[in-house]
C-alpha cells in the first residue's frame, strides 16, 4: 500500500495506474505482442462495443487509425487487432491511443501509451516543446465536502504528458489532505479535453482553495477556484 498511497492521505502516481487497471470494462494495449485487448472482468457480457485506435508520432502526425467493434463475455478478455508497430518505432516513439465506447457511444475507457524502441529511445520525450493547458475549476460544497471541478484543455500542436494536479490553501500554500481525486497524472492529446473533480472535508481547508498544475511538458500554472 505504501507504493500508491503516502502517510498523509496523498496518492502517488502509481495509484492512478492501479485504478485504470482496475477498471471493470477496460481497453489495453498488450506490450508482448502489440494486440489491442478488451477486459470485461464483470458479471455481466457487453455487446457492441466499439474500440477506436489511433497511433501518432511525437510531432502528431496520425501514423494510423483503426476502429472495430465487439462483443465480450462475462469475466473474459476479448483481442481486437494487433498493431504494426514496429515499422513506426523504427523511425522514433510513438503514441498510442486506445477509446472504448459502449453500444450507445458513451466512453467507457481511454488509454494512452508512448513506446519507444529501446529504452534511449524514450529521450525523445526531453525534446518534446512545452505546452500551456487551459485549465479552470469551480467548487460546490454538500454538507462538509468540497467538490471542485477542473476543466483542462491542451491546445498545443504536442501531446501534454503526465499532468499532476494539487490541491492547495491559497494562502499559505500547503496541501489540503485528504483529498480524492477522480484522475491524475493525466496526459493530453492536440485538442483532448479532461474533467478531473476533486472532493475533500470543508474542515481540510483553510480558507479559498487553488489548484498546482504542473507536467512533464507544461509550464506549471496557478489555478484559482472560483
Amino acid at each position: 500500500m505504501w507504493q500508491i498511497l503516502s502517510s498523509d492521505y496523498d496518492t502517488q502516481a502509481s495509484f492512478y495506474g492501479v485504478k485504470k487497471a482496475c477498471e471493470p470494462l477496460h481497453v489495453q494495449l498488450n506490450l508482448a505482442n502489440y494486440r489491442v485487448d478488451i477486459v470485461n472482468t464483470t458479471t455481466a457480457a457487453h455487446n457492441g462495443l466499439s474500440v477506436s485506435v489511433k497511433v501518432y508520432s511525437l510531432a502528431n502526425a496520425l501514423l494510423f487509425q483503426a476502429t472495430d467493434r465487439k462483443d465480450i463475455d462475462a469475466d473474459s478478455t476479448a483481442s481486437v487487432l494487433r498493431l504494426d508497430l514496429e515499422q513506426y518505432l523504427a523511425k522514433g516513439m510513438v503514441l498510442v491511443s486506445l477509446e472504448l465506447h459502449d453500444a450507445k457511444g458513451a466512453l467507457v475507457s481511454q488509454n494512452l501509451y508512448w513506446l519507444g524502441a529501446r529504452p534511449a529511445s524514450y529521450r525523445e520525450l526531453n525534446s518534446l516543446p512545452p505546452t500551456h493547458l487551459k485549465a479552470s475549476a469551480t467548487s460546490s460544497t454538500t454538507g462538509d465536502m468540497v467538490k471542485v471541478t477542473i476543466h483542462l484543455t491542451n491546445s498545443a500542436s504536442v501531446v501534454s504528458l503526465e499532468n499532476k494536479l494539487t490541491l492547495l490553501n491559497a494562502g499559505d500554500k500547503q496541501r489540503i489532505l485528504p483529498a480524492y481525486y477522480s484522475d491524475n497524472y493525466v496526459s493530453l492529446l492536440p485538442g483532448e479535453s479532461r474533467t478531473i473533480q476533486v472532493e475533500y472535508p470543508s474542515a481540510a481547508a483553510h480558507g479559498p482553495a487553488e489548484i498546482a498544475l504542473r507536467g512533464w511538458n507544461a509550464v506549471a500554472q496557478v489555478v484559482p477556484v472560483k
